[in-house]
């Protein structure tokens, strides 16, 4: 998970809490409610359900419930925005993303198809990326790929003894070819 989006889900899961925990204690402290009568009047409070009170409350209840009402569905909002933000750019950045990708691949010529990204084909993708040969990774595994992608390869997730695929990969441009499947079959076709 990227880092900042972390950062996010750690500040919008704060904010949440310490909302709640601030007006369960005031209700508690102003109102003598029980735990869990404070934790539900904050509750149906900040999330704007809209219930009646538990039991009529005083005025200093009253004047602590608006700043809770306030600082509480400002948090909830703030909250259900910075997660729909977070949705919306993880969507548009792996959009985007594959896009980028295809473009340079389709851009990609004199360059190295890596089939495979096990121990061999990531050895051989770690020397061709040291010395800063153009190079292309070809991986079914999903975990090998992500393992790719970290390392700043250009890496497409597909199975690399089907045609189509090393048409993608643009073999017809391509200066060498490194097959490296785990399957020696695999590596002759």
């Amino acid at each position: 998970m990227d880092l900042r989006i972390a950062r996010r889900i750690i500040l919008i899961t704060a904010l949440i809490a310490m909302t709640i925990l601030v007006g369960t204690a005031g209700f508690r402290l102003i109102e003598g409610y029980s735990l869990f009568d404070a934790s539900y009047m904050t509750l149906i409070t900040i999330t704007t359900v809209g219930y009646q009170e538990l039991r009529p409350l005083s005025h200093a209840g009253r004047v602590f419930n608006s700043y809770l009402i306030f600082f509480g569905v400002s948090a909830m909002f703030f909250a259900v925005g910075a997660m729909t933000q977070t949705i919306i750019e993880l969507q548009l950045e792996h959009r985007y993303g594959e896009r980028r990708k295809k473009r340079a691949i389709i851009r990609m010529k004199d360059h190295y198809i890596v089939c495979g990204y096990g121990r061999v084909g990531r050895n051989a993708a770690l020397e061709l990326q040291r010395v800063g040969v153009p190079f292309l990774v070809i991986d079914r595994n999903e975990q090998r790929v992500e393992r790719a992608s970290h390392a700043g390869m250009l890496v497409i997730r597909a199975d690399a003894t089907r045609d189509d695929t090393l048409r993608e990969a643009g073999i017809e441009r391509a200066s060498g070819f490194i097959s490296a499947l785990p399957i020696h079959a695999e590596n002759l076709l």
